[in-house]
């Protein structure tokens, strides 16, 4: 039954199963060109109106079929964004922490955040060489 079309609720898009991007390339390039012609054969060729009506719904027609493929192109590039990556952006922080005994006044620490001011090492006193 390979004909017949199914109904897919929440599962992954095959992209071997829909247009693909020549199929897009081929659509959008045929409804620019029919855009193109139309004012051109209003204006300047006189074409005949039964010509023009046809060249309008053929473009309509047209853009019918460029708006679902591109939604279903962009659906396929996006989940195949999606899959096997976790977070995008940046790292995750740490969990904030929020000590019971802290009086209002004081602010909640971070773990990440160190306690204490960072010190320098401590120095050699001067020796006399005398």
């Amino acid at each position: 039954m390979r004909g017949r079309m199914s109904i897919r609720m929440n599962e992954d898009l095959d992209p071997n199963e829909g247009p693909g991007l020549g199929c897009f390339t081929v659509q959008a390039v045929l409804f620019a060109l029919i855009l193109l012609f139309i004012p051109i054969g209003v204006f300047s060729l006189s074409w005949p109106v039964w010509l023009l009506t046809a060249m309008l719904v053929v473009a309509i027609i047209l853009l019918f079929f460029i708006s679902m493929t591109s939604v279903f192109l962009l659906r396929v590039f996006f989940a195949a964004r999606r899959t096997g990556r976790g977070r995008t952006y940046g790292a995750t922080a740490p969990p904030m922490t929020i000590e019971s005994g802290a009086s209002d006044t004081d602010a909640p620490r971070s773990d990440s955040q160190p306690t204490d001011p960072p010190t320098d090492p401590p120095t050699d006193p001067p020796t006399d060489q005398s």
